[in-house]
């Protein structure tokens, strides 16, 4: 059985690794757009899009949440899930910022979390 779910995550890793490929490299091409957009409108695709990324800010929240928890109750002090999160956070800003090309993306979410590791990493040094 431990096969088989290593198995499964596996190929739900894969599966999101297909989902990050098509809305960051494939997005604009006349495949996607056919098969994905389809008849939506342009701000029809722009709501169900802002939609699905404030599900995602919303599971890197909860993955920072359990992280501050876990901690509590375990030995290893920061825990690795806030660690893991918070540079999730970081890389999200930097990506953002030059995206959107403006730096608010960085200073809003990277500069906290960039933050909250150097002080994590100087409290464990």
């Amino acid at each position: 059985m431990e096969t088989f779910v290593k198995v499964l995550i596996g190929i739900i890793a894969f599966i999101h690794i297909a989902f990050l490929v098509v809305q960051i490299f494939l997005w604009n091409t006349e495949f996607v757009q056919k098969r994905i957009v389809g008849d939506f409108t342009p701000e029809q695709i722009s709501a169900i899009l802002a939609q699905n990324q404030g599900l995602y800010n919303g599971f890197i929240a909860a993955g920072l949440i359990f992280g501050l928890f876990i901690s509590q109750f375990s030995q290893v002090s920061p825990s690795w899930i806030t660690i893991f999160f918070l540079v999730c956070v970081a890389i999200a800003g930097i990506f953002g910022s030059i995206t959107l090309k403006r730096p608010t993306a960085f200073l809003i979410q990277s500069v906290p979390a960039i933050l909250a590791l150097v002080i994590l990493g100087l409290q464990k040094g």
